[in-house]
């Protein structure tokens, strides 16, 4: 399996075929046009942006993506607006935003979901990591950022909990 990390616009290179395992895995993209204009489009513009892509031979098997959170940007505002003030003047603005993290199925299983974890954090700037997730402790996704020492901060809304992860820069 080959990693490769992506900075800035030079992440817009593989956007088609990061749409395809997008929309395999999430099933909730629409078209490669919309998708292009959000989420992927807004998120590629912002500071910090970062891909992590997993390739099998040349068939792009995953991807996580990321940026550099801050006061103001519509997700942080909702997690501001939802944890406890102490945990959002700690943790929010600053740190890296972990979006989307997905691995087609019939690669899951085989550790690609946690490379690509730590190779989209590792050498970061950022001293604090974030992002949402299902509260579901059974869920993979879940288990998968527990076993990499992500903590609960708090719920974002019903089912939704806001994780954080302190990252040594």
């Amino acid at each position: 399996m080959d990693y490769v990390v992506y900075d800035g616009t030079a992440a817009f290179a593989p956007a088609a075929e990061i749409f395809g395992v997008y929309d395999a895995v999430f099933h909730d993209a629409g078209d490669l046009t919309a998708w292009l204009d959000s989420p992927w489009g807004r998120h590629l513009s912002r500071g910090g942006f970062r891909l992590a892509t997993a390739r099998e031979t040349r068939q792009l098997v995953g991807f996580a993506w990321g940026y550099t959170g801050a006061r103001g940007q519509h997700w942080s505002n909702l997690v501001a607006d939802s944890l406890p003030s102490a945990v959002v003047a700690t943790w929010l603005g600053g740190h890296f935003e972990l979006v989307e993290l997905a691995v087609l199925e019939e690669f899951r299983g085989r550790g690609v979901g946690g490379r690509l974890h730590d190779v989209l954090l590792e050498g970061l700037p950022h001293h604090r990591a974030l992002l949402t997730t299902s509260d579901d402790e059974d869920d993979p996704a879940v288990r998968l950022y527990r076993a990499r020492g992500w903590e609960t901060l708090g719920r974002l809304a019903d089912g939704v909990q806001v994780l954080g992860r302190r990252l040594a820069p």
